[in-house]
């Protein structure tokens, strides 16, 4: 009976042994718990420091993949034109590709002389009402090549207060009316492609980043300038003969009361080494540096005029300052016959002064 009584306390320590065991794992665990979670937490804070939430960058226009803004330019000139002038449109063709090709305008007795009226501004409305060119470029010389005029303007085909069958009763001078604004620029100081030899170089039909002066946005008449330039040289988005890609910048620049067109291209080049990436970083924040090379070709633009109709009508601006090209000529060879009479006065009166040198006679001439 002592035995026995000696065996029972036994299950008791071991039940005791058992849960202090538990005890133990227990508190083991939530310490290797806790240390995970402050080990995670400093991963989390050392992984969220370097790392910043990048901007999230909307764009404005939401973009279904189609072709909207079916607007077409027609690209045309005057017959009489030069060299220079023919190269000038064959590059505005290639960098415009929503631009039409027609053939040199020939006006007749039908536009100039007949009971219709209009000119060339009627026979360039026509043209573009059977072509459905909303806009366009029309350069125009005068004195056989020597001038040049640079037409752009809304043409009565992009008013869309008329509708087709009303068309059929509309004159040709009504066409100049329908339209608008038009502007009349005296193009100089033409620089081709091929005459520049330029470097730069882009992608045939991609679509420009057009930059304007801030001149462009203060003064009224350049207001006007701007949305034609942006109609003639901006190429519309998804057109079939663009491509999807943006390597080229066309300046509009305004000083001395003229408008400087330039081309340039878009080069983005990266750092060949270590050290010059992290210069270029420390200067200006990226790794690549981004630069502009001239493509061409390149000219200058003088406002002479703005019309309310499509290559006439009502004046909304005029430019006071500028001068006709036949004026300028005019004057030079008024004073070069003013230097050439200045010379043959100058020959008239050295020859009457040795006339009027008379020597007297020497009486001892004949004594020898």
């Amino acid at each position: 009976m002592a035995k026995k009584r000696k065996q029972e306390p036994e299950p008791e320590e071991e039940e005791e042994e058992a849960v202090s065991s538990e005890e133990e794992e227990v508190q083991q665990q939530q310490q290797e718990e806790s240390d995970d979670e402050n080990i995670s937490t400093e991963e989390e804070d050392e992984a969220a420091e370097p790392i910043m939430p990048a901007p999230v960058i909307r764009s404005s226009i939401t973009s279904d993949g189609r072709y909207h803004n079916k607007q077409r330019l027609l690209l045309l000139s005057s017959r009489g034109i030069t060299a220079r002038y023919r190269h000038l449109l064959e590059d505005l063709r290639t960098l415009i590709p929503h631009s039409k090709k027609e053939s040199k305008l020939d006006v007749g007795k039908n536009y100039s002389n007949g009971s219709a009226g209009g000119g060339y501004g009627a026979a360039v409305n026509e043209i573009a009402e059977v072509r459905g060119c909303h806009t366009a470029l029309f350069l125009e010389t005068r004195k056989r090549g020597q001038d040049g005029y640079l037409w752009l303007g809304r043409t009565s085909h992009a008013n869309s207060a008329y509708n087709e069958d009303e068309t059929d009763n509309i004159s040709k001078k009504q066409l100049m009316i329908t339209g608008g604004p038009s502007v009349k620029f005296h193009i100089t100081n033409i620089h081709t492609m091929d005459e520049l030899k330029l470097t730069g170089n882009c992608m045939k039909g991609s679509r420009p980043i057009l930059s304007f002066d801030k001149a462009f946005d203060t003064l009224e008449h350049l207001k006007i300038v701007k949305h034609l330039m942006v109609d003639v040289f901006g190429t519309p988005r998804g057109h079939p003969k663009s491509k999807p890609f943006v390597d080229r910048v066309m300046g509009f620049y305004y000083a001395d009361g003229k408008i400087w067109v330039r081309n340039y291209q878009i080069m983005e080049e990266a750092a060949t080494t270590a050290k010059e990436a992290h210069a270029q970083k420390k200067l200006t924040g990226q790794t690549h540096a981004t630069s502009l090379i001239e493509i061409g070709p390149r000219f200058v633009l003088n406002p002479i005029r703005i019309f309310r109709g499509s290559f006439g009508g009502q004046t909304l601006w005029q430019n006071d300052g500028f001068v006709n090209p036949n004026v300028i000529r005019s004057m030079e060879m008024k004073k070069k016959g003013e230097e050439y009479v200045r010379r043959k006065g100058a020959e008239r009166e050295r020859k009457r002064r040795k006339e009027a040198i008379v020597v007297p006679e020497d009486p001892l001439a004949n004594v020898f």
